[in-house]
């Protein structure tokens, strides 16, 4: 565990260099030569003319093509509103797009620009895009102006977790997919409606946690899956009532009990993937679990990470798995 640790440290650190000398350099040049590359290469499509408008977003104002085409994505929550809308971005993180395994089917491949907070502007530059998306939670103002020489750059105003509704409509606002947000908030509440009619859930506790392999993490109200689960009208326990996430050690797997609990068994094929994966199957080798109320009355459910949430597309994955298991009482 020390190692993996001192690995993914020393990543984060060689990626945040990487991602400085960077921004050094995009300073102290600019990025108009590596653009006008980019748009001399042969396998690059050139930016359509086309009309724009002015969206005021989190990091001031920006003129933004009325029908954008290809758009990069820096931010993690972004990726999945956009494809809720029906528009697929040219480029985001891989990190992004391995975990989020409930997104549609893409048309053509998604090219990977970095990490998150920290992408690569070469790569961007290099595929010219028309238009960046991100949200404040991961563009910060030093970084924005370097977006802003590669392409028009709109950082949403919202951070995705309990606002994470008001992210995807920020997006169809700026993509022009107001009817489809509509829509989409339309079916999500339509949907919602019908779990609260057919379960009194105002009664039932609802736990939902995911375990690593030396701790325990809870989800609170301020979680996506807390804002979710507080939609429908279901109780938590004590320790979930506030806050978006409480780490807490194995010895108090006892405050993590419910009339329902539900625990994180992600699918994808990333390491962290499989350290949840393992850590939940040894947890449930400890005395400790045995004692669980949940687990005595067989009402522990193990759900993809669309629990982790980030937009309607998964709310609407989580609705469907409470009607599943939440309404069988």
């Amino acid at each position: 565990m020390v190692a993996h640790n001192f690995k993914t440290i020393q990543g984060a650190l060689l990626g945040q260099e990487v991602f400085n000398r960077q921004r050094r350099y995009f300073m102290l040049m600019g990025v108009s030569a590596l653009i006008a590359s980019a748009c001399t290469r042969a396998d690059v499509p050139a930016v359509p003319s086309t009309a724009t408008k002015r969206v005021n977003h989190a990091l001031g104002e920006t003129d933004v093509p009325v029908q954008p085409t290809r758009i990069a994505v820096a931010g993690y929550f972004t990726v999945e509103a956009m494809m809720a809308l029906g528009v697929q971005p040219i480029a985001a993180p891989a990190v992004i797009i391995d975990n989020l395994l409930h997104l549609p089917p893409v048309e053509s491949a998604i090219a990977d620009i970095g990490a998150p907070r920290t992408p690569n502007l070469e790569k961007i530059a290099a595929l010219n895009p028309d238009l960046i998306l991100s949200s404040k939670l991961f563009t910060q103002e030093d970084t924005y102006p370097l977006l802003s020489q590669i392409a028009p750059t709109v950082v949403l105003d919202a951070d995705g977790h309990t606002d994470w509704q008001q992210l995807t409509r920020l997006c169809a606002e700026t993509l022009g997919k107001e009817t489809e947000f509509e829509q989409l908030k339309a079916d999500y509440d339509a949907k919602l409606q019908a779990f609260k009619s057919q379960v009194d859930a105002s009664q039932l506790q609802v736990s939902v946690a995911s375990f690593y392999p030396e701790r325990i993490s809870t989800f609170g109200k301020e979680s996506f899956i807390g804002t979710v689960l507080d939609a429908a009208g279901l109780s938590r326990p004590p320790n979930q009532r506030e806050g978006r996430n409480a780490q807490i050690s194995i010895e108090l797997l006892s405050e993590i009990d419910g009339d329902v609990l539900f625990v994180m068994k992600p699918q994808s094929q990333t390491e962290l993937a499989g350290d949840v994966r393992a850590a939940l199957e040894k947890i449930k080798t400890n005395p400790l679990w045995n004692q669980l109320e949940a687990v005595q009355n067989d009402q522990v459910y193990e759900v993809d990470s669309y629990w982790f949430g980030v937009g309607y597309l998964a709310a609407n994955r989580v609705l469907d798995d409470l009607a599943r298991y939440v309404s069988k009482g």
